[in-house]
């Protein structure tokens, strides 16, 4: 390993090669010190890290003896082949590979004072156990109201939340549909693996049963185990960007509260108009109704508490009653970001996490992911049709599929 200082006048644009790597950003770990930099492995890094293929690893350099230092991360070699990546300008390398190889890493550290650079190398080695392309965890399932919640999954009577997530569980990982029921509902799953951000294609595809003239969307978040601790956390998820993100229609912070229906309502059956009752953050109220086609209780009857409330951003309408007289109805798909928006062998039912936003809407620069989010984000009605419901049926890493589709331009 090189330790050796040298002033860089300018790195050329950000770029990647054809190969999947990639790396972004973590807490910012620098302070001030006016202690000199040791000559000896200045910023205490390891000469290798070794992990495997389509896992994060996280490149720590210990940053004491700066003040508020600027870093470059780049990719020269690549086993034998010299590259020329910037891959990263952030305080900690979080890298994953979809192949494996040497990759070997330099980084550059530059204060005000000086100017250190080192070299490293993370071998990346193939798995042990083939990973799956499919969903192989979910961690929550939460239903809004619906004519199909409770139905997909069915529940059954001293089901818990636990007992549910393990059924939509059982479903997703066979590419078997569950429901989100209205606005809001959610589903939180992962892999065993991390579905590296691969630079000009889709990475995912979320499965529905979208097809022609019936969409229903929903919003899909994302997430990446910045602190390794095996769970989707709060603070970790940013959203995929879709075609309505800008849309003026689109209600942004949309909150709904949706209450839980006595067991005298629940009981009857036939359709009827005040079935669940309902309050929303823009100064409506009112009730969602019960349709003939379906008799069981529309409120997840796993949820003990009298009401559930749902936050997120809500789509325009996109339901037209074509025929004018409430029997036919069309739902046409928005352009693209969104689940049960097309038809499964759509190419827009697969997405490319470099379309991925944080909360202000700023794009950010992942380097995989492994946690998915999807939610309901219609809050309307058509008709018999009843209410607009995502449905979602699994999830597919597509680099692990072998299937190559080309980003949007």
């Amino acid at each position: 390993m090189k330790n050796y200082k040298f002033r860089l006048s300018t790195f050329a644009l950000l770029c990647f090669s054809t190969v999947a790597f990639y790396s972004c950003s973590s807490d910012d770990n620098s302070n001030t010190s006016p202690d000199p930099i040791p000559t000896e492995n200045p910023l205490n890094l390891a000469p290798n890290y070794t992990v495997d293929r389509s896992k994060l690893v996280f490149v720590k350099p210990d940053l004491k003896h700066f003040t508020n230092p600027d870093l470059l991360w780049k990719v020269i070699k690549q086993n034998a082949v010299v590259k020329d990546s910037l891959i990263s300008q952030d305080t900690q390398l979080d890298f994953v590979a979809l192949k494996d190889g040497k990759y070997t890493i330099a980084v550059e550290a530059k204060d005000n004072r000086t100017t250190v650079n080192q070299e490293f190398e993370i071998i990346v080695q193939k798995e042990s156990q083939p990973y799956s392309s499919k969903i192989t965890k979910v961690f929550e399932y939460k239903p809004s109201y619906g004519q199909f919640v409770n139905k997909l999954p069915k529940y059954k009577e001293g089901d818990t939340q636990e007992t549910m997530n393990q059924k939509a569980e059982d479903n997703l990982v066979n590419d078997k549909m569950i429901t989100l029921g209205g606005f809001g509902g959610y589903v939180i799953f992962g892999f065993d693996h991390t579905i590296v951000n691969v630079p000009g294609l889709r990475d995912f595809r979320v499965l529905g049963n979208a097809f022609q003239n019936s969409s229903e969307p929903g919003i899909v978040m994302v997430a990446y185990d910045k602190n390794q601790n095996g769970k989707p956390d709060d603070d970790e998820w940013y959203e995929i960007k879709g075609s309505e993100y800008t849309n003026p229609k689109t209600i942004h912070n949309y909150e709904i509260t949706f209450y839980k229906p006595s067991t005298e309502l629940d009981a009857i059956e036939g359709g009827f108009d005040e079935y669940i009752k309902y309050k929303n953050n823009q100064g409506e109220e009112g009730y969602k109704a019960k349709n003939s086609s379906h008799n069981q209780s529309y409120y997840p009857l796993w949820i003990n508490e009298e009401s559930i409330t749902f936050k997120g951003s809500k789509l325009p309408n996109n339901a037209t009653d074509i025929g004018g007289n409430g029997n036919n109805w069309a739902l046409p798909a928005y352009e693209y970001g969104y689940v049960d928006n097309h038809p499964n062998n759509h190419d827009e039912s697969a997405f490319d996490i470099a379309w991925a936003i944080d909360k202000q809407g700023n794009s950010v620069k992942l380097p995989g992911i492994d946690f998915i989010k999807v939610y309901n984000a219609m809050d309307q009605e058509a008709g018999w049709f009843g209410e607009t419901s995502t449905e979602v049926a699994g999830a597919w890493d597509l680099h692990e599929k072998g299937i190559n589709i080309e980003t949007r331009k």
